[in-house]
């Protein structure tokens, strides 16, 4: 493991109970958009979880696992027991980028879903120690402190990976390129929205792009392009006040009409519309 002087805690990393931290759940109207992973156990509690378009009901023992970049609003119908821990991917990985996210927090399967586990009672002593634990050291100034919740988190990711249903195996050719090609994306989708871009920042042709992306996905490398834009200007109508004019400005569109006949095509309903029934949800 790294020497502790080389991770850093604040603002990679945060744990706490979810008592702790109540006042942030129920922002009348109000989504939060992510920066870095989160992982919500709800060990008691009913209510309703809304991440990006997708609503889930709030249920014991559910473990919820949320992506940077996801807009989340949580409604309690009662006080929530559980706990919350939070942590970008620097801070998983120990700052060296050659380290891959384990399957439960890398592609595929990121966009609108939340990724979701059962806790049954078989798991739920063994997780529970892991994650009062990461609460503690948290809370507390030991030494090797970062070192500690670095190797705690792993251990809980990787109960989350061998508990879900992720493929554990090591990835094939066609997967490895399709899951560059994701964070590419993911990463470049305001300024590149052609296949050829990305192909040639990959050093593959369009056409083995376009090939690969379809095996894996089942969807074409030009409609993961459109889905991600689309996704980024529904969080962005959501969860800002900015108008469509300087959505479609940041996400790359020279003018509003481009961007207003983009968004209707794609999701069936008008800018303004789409906005004003998902904040008044």
């Amino acid at each position: 493991m790294k020497n502790s002087t080389r991770l850093t805690i604040n603002p990679h990393f945060h744990a706490e109970c979810l008592a702790d931290a109540r006042q942030h759940w129920s922002v009348p109207a109000g989504y939060h958009q992510l920066d870095i992973f989160e992982m919500i156990w709800i060990k008691e509690g009913r209510g309703t979880m809304m991440v990006d378009l997708e609503k889930r009901p709030i249920t014991d023992n559910t473990l919820y696992c949320l992506f940077p970049g996801q807009i989340h609003r949580m409604a309690a119908e009662q006080d929530l027991v559980g706990y919350k821990i939070a942590f970008s991917g620097d801070f998983l990985s120990a700052g060296n980028a050659a380290h891959q996210l384990p399957a439960a927090l890398n592609y595929p399967g990121r966009g609108e879903r939340i990724q979701v586990m059962r806790l049954n009672s078989e798991v739920q002593p063994e997780i529970e120690e892991v994650v009062r634990t990461i609460v503690w050291e948290y809370a507390n100034d030991q030494q090797l402190k970062a070192d500690m919740l670095h190797g705690l988190l792993r251990i809980l990711i990787a109960y989350f990976s061998r508990r879900g249903t992720y493929d554990l195996r090591a990835p094939g050719n066609d997967e490895m390129v399709f899951s560059r090609f994701m964070n590419m994306l993911d990463r470049d989708f305001r300024s590149q929205k052609q296949v050829s871009a990305y192909a040639a920042d990959m050093a593959v042709t369009s056409n083995y792009l376009s090939e690969v992306v379809k095996r894996v996905s089942g969807y074409s490398a030009s409609h993961h392009i459109q889905q991600r834009i689309l996704l980024e200007a529904k969080r962005k109508a959501i969860t800002t006040r900015s108008s469509m004019k300087t959505i479609g400005l940041e996400l790359g569109f020279d003018d509003s009409s481009t961007f207003s006949k983009f968004f209707k095509t794609k999701t069936g309903v008008n800018f303004s519309d789409f906005r004003s029934g998902w904040v008044h949800a």
